[in-house]
């Protein structure tokens, strides 16, 4: 049970629900008849390409994670690497195979993000922008893989841009908050390469640009007042976290900014969602 149990803290499960959630939102933005068993697939399909990256990731960060996440199943030697790795393939094994049940398209769209995600531990999460960005593409494309699931990618497209936004400037806040641990490494994240207020300053382009484009299907009528509503708690979350990084003396380095926009995603999964019932009524 404790291996178990550790396996699950590894697979990072609310990562794995929120990408989850995403498809069946890009189901939801299909504009055609939502097949249901497809896209429950897909969603499940996703959450085990997901677990299976973020157990990648932490089989090659164990040495960092001691220092930035010491809780963690690896670093805290709840788990050994092997069984570790066991893991990681099946995740992605098992993910592959059920993209194939729900189309040979599938399949191979989750075998490429799954290839993706290892290029990302692999090489470009110590990059500058490039491993930021990968994992926002990444983020946005559960949306479409969702759509797909029922026919056509339809409003799957909004959501996709908002991810891609919202994940390129949560990836930047937590090369912030993680920047001791990546310092003893010897990586050059972007706030270790330019200094963290540089980095808060994109951080603040991005977000501003985020804030912007959400308003966008509300005045193109695409979405109603119960969308706005929902996009106003992500708006104030999001200036919660910049007026954090800008009071503080020293950036935290405690993972609650990343938590916090975590919270963030799902405001605006729900946002999304009021604004496609709103639609259908």
């Amino acid at each position: 049970m404790q291996t178990l149990r550790a396996l699950y803290d590894l697979s990072r499960p609310a990562n794995g629900l929120i990408t989850a959630l995403s498809v069946g939102v890009g189901g939801l933005c299909s504009q055609g008849p939502i097949v249901a068993d497809a896209v429950l697939i897909a969603a499940l399909s996703a959450a085990c390409i997901n677990a299976a990256g973020n157990a990648f990731n932490d089989l090659l960060d164990v040495d960092i994670d001691r220092v930035n996440r010491p809780e963690r199943p690896l670093p805290s030697q709840r788990i050994t690497l092997p069984i570790a790795a066991a893991f990681t393939a099946l995740c992605s094994l098992f993910g592959i195979w059920l993209g194939y049940v729900v189309s040979p398209q599938h399949a191979l769209w989750a075998a490429g993000i799954s290839v993706l995600l290892a290029l990302y531990s692999l090489f470009l999460k110590t990059s500058v922008l490039w491993g930021n960005g990968l994992v926002g593409l990444i983020a946005a494309a559960a949306f479409p893989y969702g759509a797909l699931a029922c026919g056509s990618v339809g409003r799957a497209w909004i959501p996709a841009i908002f991810a891609l936004l919202f994940h390129l400037g949560r990836e930047i806040v937590k090369d912030v908050e993680d920047r001791s641990g990546d310092r003893l490494r010897g990586d050059r994240t972007l706030p270790l390469r330019y200094g963290t207020r540089t980095a808060t300053g994109i951080v603040t382009g991005i977000f501003a640009l985020l804030m912007v484009f959400t308003l966008l299907p509300y005045f193109y009528g695409l979405y109603g007042k119960l969308y706005l509503l929902g996009v106003f708690a992500v708006h104030v979350l999001l200036l919660y976290v910049l007026y954090v990084l800008y009071a503080a003396g020293e950036a935290p380095s405690d993972g609650r900014l990343g938590r916090l926009l975590r919270v963030g995603m799902l405001a605006g999964l729900v946002a999304v969602v009021a604004g496609e019932w709103m639609r259908s009524l």
